[in-house]
Order: structure tokens, then sequence, then C-alpha cells
């Protein structure tokens, strides 16, 4: 085959999504040229399979290719793409403005669409929302005078999040859900615009904390991840992601899509890599795997980053006193914007909002088990006031109440507490919170259970089935706790100590391939203290005396 044939064989295979068979079509028309076409095309496969390095490398040796040949608009394309990775994925602002001025100082003055896309790159390095949102009209406006499809959708995407920024929040939504409609619709050219369409809404809803629109569009994009994967390519937009699904209850691909954060991140982009790891800690407190969530948070020694997620495990541990010191350091690190460890993008950027009404919740469940009820009632009504400004969105919603009723069942005030529970309840269930949910009906459980103990009994099993279907292990034994305290029955089956945990069977997976203790702590994000522990623990489980008796349990079993 020639070179343009082998070479439209891979342009073939990356419309379709098949990122492998596009790679080894542009490695073959690599062999013994340097098309420029090609090694852009490479670049677009490697970085669908999630290697960012090689693919940042393949689309600058592809930029240096069209520059050679005197290819202008090819080399504005390899420039305005590494603006992009370089600014969204490796978090390094000053060669994301580098290549962005390269982009500029290229455009003739009259090639209106080069200058547009430079426009829209420049917007989302923005640290003034009045600037970025004038770069934003610009582009707009550009891309539907002369007919590309792909900006405009990018461009209206982006200008909702201006629009949400100086606070014309309902303008901003429309333009954001418009934006992704018509991508996912087909109105763009390119696979990557459903890619810039999903970050900047995934940014709109970060802002405003609006978990349930993330949601709903992540899964009308099912079409779109089935035949390409996650849109969710950029490292900030990965993480965002991730969180999505640990909020949501989908703990198995939120434990994935961190991976993948942390993987794409690490050396790279350091505040990244840390939140990253942090909310990895965070999902192990959640399942109850305090001595993971442990490793994790000490390995990365990142505090600022780290501190909520520690603040949780604190709280899990009963060391309430330090669990306010470190939520409330969090806190403060998300209201003083000049510290962020992670670089500005999207007009100004903004630290993960859909973390804040949960940590303000936290707080204030550490200052009643503290003791400091005065503080926690402060706590509260600061977070409701938060929910008035918000005009009610309901993640703030949820936790405003949640944090409300605590308040109220440590006076004593049974019956508002009970009102506020079932408040929180009812938004937790319409977001889709599983943990958060199954929480809040141990917490109305409480206060239920003097006047109403039948019913309180009913609220509690409720949630210990959601908590043992979560994998919720220390939650769950709370639940089972507190039923036997009532006399009532707890689960209808016990759980058996003898099955494997998920990440059991992750590390006896490793253990078959030949794994040491070392290179499963590298794959997993995990001490080798922690792979120590369990190994062990798997060992013991089977009745095994060593690694390679479990390798041989495990195939033998076909488990592999």
């Amino acid at each position: 085959m020639t070179l343009e044939e082998v070479t439209a064989r891979g342009h073939e295979a990356l419309e379709a999504g098949r990122w492998a068979e596009a790679r080894a079509a542009f490695e073959e028309a690599l062999v013994g040229t340097g098309s420029a076409d090609a090694l852009a095309g490479l670049g677009d496969a490697l970085f669908f399979l999630g290697d960012v390095g090689e693919s940042v490398r393949c689309r600058e040796r592809a930029y240096a290719a069209s520059r050679r040949a005197g290819n202008v608009p090819e080399a504005i394309d390899s420039a305005v793409w590494l603006c992009l990775v370089y600014g969204m994925s490796l978090g390094n602002e000053a060669a994301a403005r580098g290549w962005l001025a390269r982009a500029e100082s290229m455009a003739d003055p009259d090639d209106g669409l080069s200058l547009a896309w430079v426009d829209y790159c420049a917007a989302l390095l923005a640290t003034d929302t009045r600037y970025c949102r004038d770069l934003i009209e610009r582009a707009l406006a550009t891309s539907q005078e002369l007919g590309d499809p792909d900006l405009a959708v990018c461009a209206l995407a982006e200008r909702g999040v201006v629009l949400v920024k100086v606070g014309e929040v309902t303008a901003g939504l429309r333009c954001v859900d418009e934006a992704m409609a018509s991508a996912l619709g087909g109105d763009g050219t390119n696979f990557y615009t459903v890619v810039m369409a999903s970050c900047s809404m995934l940014t709109v809803c970060d802002l405003l904390s609006d978990l349930g629109r993330a949601t709903q569009w992540s899964q009308a994009a099912d079409d779109y991840m089935r035949a390409y994967g996650c849109p969710y390519l950029y490292a900030q937009c990965r993480l965002v992601h991730g969180r999505v699904l640990l909020l949501t209850g989908h703990w198995a691909e939120a434990d994935d899509e961190l991976r993948r954060a942390a993987a794409g991140t690490r050396d790279v982009y350091p505040g990244m890599f840390h939140q990253a790891i942090a909310s990895l800690a965070e999902l192990r407190v959640r399942q109850g795997n305090f001595h993971e969530a442990r490793a994790l948070i000490e390995g990365i020694g990142a505090p600022v980053e780290s501190s909520l997620a520690a603040a949780g495990l604190s709280l899990g541990s009963n060391e309430p006193e330090l669990a306010v010191a470190l939520a409330e350091r969090w806190l403060r690190t998300e209201i003083d914007k000049n510290d962020d460890v992670v670089p500005p993008l999207h007009a100004g950027g903004q630290r993960t909002s859909l973390e804040t009404a949960g940590a303000r919740s936290l707080l204030v469940e550490a200052q009643l088990a503290a003791g400091n009820r005065a503080a926690a009632a402060a706590a509260a009504e600061h977070l409701a006031g938060l929910d008035d400004e918000a005009g009610g969105v309901s993640l703030v919603s949820a936790h405003a109440a949640l944090a409300r009723g605590r308040v109220a069942a440590s006076e004593g005030r049974q019956g508002p507490a009970a009102a506020y529970f079932e408040e929180a309840l009812k938004w937790f269930g319409h977001l889709g919170l599983p943990l958060e949910a199954a929480r809040t009906r141990l917490d109305l459980a409480r206060v239920l259970a003097p006047d109403q103990p039948a019913l309180a009994v009913s609220e509690a099993r409720a949630a210990l089935s959601v908590l043992d279907k979560l994998g919720a292990s220390h939650d769950a034994d709370i639940a089972a706790a507190l039923l036997r305290s009532w006399g009532a029955a707890g689960r209808s089956v016990p759980r058996e100590p003898g099955i494997l945990t998920r990440r059991e069977h992750e590390i006896l997976g490793l253990l078959v391939d030949g794994y040491s203790n070392h290179e499963i702590a590298v794959q997993l994000f995990i001490s080798s203290k922690t792979v120590a522990h369990h190994v062990s623990s798997v060992l013991e489980k089977l009745g095994l005396r060593n690694r390679a008796e479990a390798a041989a349990y495990a195939a033998r079993l076909g488990s592999h």
C-alpha cells in the first residue's frame, strides 16, 4: 500500500474510534518517512489510548514537519492542539501560552478561522472573565460566519462557562446544554469536539455543584462512549468525572477513572496528581478501607490536597478534633484561590466545588462529635446561607438540610431534626447519591427511635441493605450495630469473612502475573506495606501458605 493509502486507513480508524488500529496504521506510515499527517494522527491515537507524553512528542514532531513543508495551517493545528494538552492535561501553563503565541504568530491576519481558534485557546487560559468573554464571543461569531461547526460547538460550550462565572447562570446552562446536544448529535466533524464540550460542561457542573446535570449528560453520552471511550480525557475533566462516579456510588468505575487521572499526571502535574490520589483515598474511606486510605494520604505527602480525605479518615477513626482541624484547613484553601495548587483554566478556574458542600457538612459532623455544638450550629447556618446564595442548588441543599438536622438532633429537637433529614434524603435520592442517602437514613432512624421504633428499624434496615451492596463496610457495621442495640435483626445473611474484596481480587490477579509487592504498589498507587497487608489477607482467607499457592489457586479457578 502507498503512504497515502496507509495514512487514510489510519484516519478511517480514528474516525471510528479504533485507536489501537489507528496507531498501528500511522506507525506503519511513518516507517522511513516523517509525514506530518501521520505524526499528527499517531498523536491523536496515543492521546485517546492514554499515552499523553508520547502523544505530545508526536504532535511536536508533526508541528516541525509541517513547518519544514511550509504547511502553515497544519502547523497551526498542531500548535493549538499542544496548547490545549499542555494546559489541560499536563498543567504546564508556560508551555500552553508558548504554543498559543506560536499559533498566533503563524496565523495570517486574513486567516480569520485560525485566529478564532487562537481566541478560543486564549479564553481557556485567561484569568480575567471580562477579557475571556470578549475572546469567546469573537471566536463564536467567527465560527458562525465562516462555518466551522467544531469551533462553534466548543466556543458555545465555553461561553456557558463564562456566563456562569459572571452570574448569568440560566443563560450559561442553556449554552452548555445546547453545545452538548449539538456535539453528541453529530454537528461537529471532529471527535475532539465532544471532548472539549464535555470538559466545559463538567466545569460548569463543578462551579455550580450541579451533580445531577453532570450525571445526566454522562448517561446521554453512552453511545459516544461505546464508540470512542470516555470523553473526559483532559486531566482536570477526568478528575471531576471520577468524583461524579465516586459520589454516585459507581465505585469500581471511579477507582479506574481516578487511577487513570493519577497515572496521566504523575511526575508532570503534581497538584492534579495529588488531588487524584486524595480522591482515591476518599474512596477508600467510603469503602471502609482505612488502612489503605491512610497509606495513600501518607504516600503523597501533600497536606493541602489530602486534608479533606484525611478529615474523613480521622472522623471514621474516632479522632473528631483532628477531623475538625483538617476540614477547616481544606476550607481555608478553598477560599484562598491565590494559593491554588492547580493552574487556572476556564476563565480563571475554580477549585473543585463538588467537594465544598460535603466538606462543610463533614465539618458540622466533626464539630458535633468533638462536643462543639455552638461551632457546629454556626457551620450549619453558614452552609444554609450558601444554599440561599446558590438559589437552591440540590447538592448544597441536601448537605445544608443534613447539617441542620444533625444540629437539631444534638439539641434534642427530634421533630425538626426528622424534617431536615427527610428533606436531605429527598435531595440525596434525587441526585442518586447512595452513601449519603444511607447515612441520612441512619440519622433519621436515630431520631425516630424513641417514638416510632418500628419505622426507625425499617429505615435502618434499608440503610444497611444499601451499604452492604455498595461495599461500605464501616458504615454497614455501624448500621448493623445500631439495629442490634434495638434488639432487631440486622443482616439477613451474615457477611462471609472468607470472601475476597475487590482490591484483594486485583492483588490476586497481579500475583498470578508474577508481580512483586513493589510492582503491585506502583500499579495500584499504594505502599508496599499495604500490598503486604493485602497479600497476607488473601492467603489467610484462601487458606494458602504462599504466593505460589495463590497463583496456582487462581489458575485452577480460572479467576484470572
